[in-house]
């Protein structure tokens, strides 16, 4: 992928660190282990990522911590996670 991407945008040392921000939220938003979720989580952050830009500019990085707050204190292990058994 960073060859492919290289020749259209200029590369510095640090270009991937938004996109593995981006990935641990929709990590921790969806779920771990979970694909369904990822896929909500991603929905999730692009669309406030999308909506913060259009209303709200300079809150928009501030945005997507908020959202993986307010799951992490409703559903601290994400929204989609597996059913686990209970050890006695």
């Amino acid at each position: 992928g960073g060859a492919l991407t290289a020749p259209t945008v200029s590369v510095l040392p640090g270009m991937g660190v938004e996109v593995i921000v981006l990935a641990f939220a929709v990590v921790v938003i969806g779920g771990l282990g979970s694909m369904p979720g990822a896929a909500l989580g991603a929905l999730i952050v692009g669309l406030v990522r999308s909506a913060a830009v259009h209303w709200l500019p300079q809150v928009e990085l501030f945005s997507i911590y908020l959202v993986m707050a307010l799951v992490l204190v409703f559903r601290p292990r994400g929204l989609f996670v597996a059913a686990e058994d209970r050890k006695i």
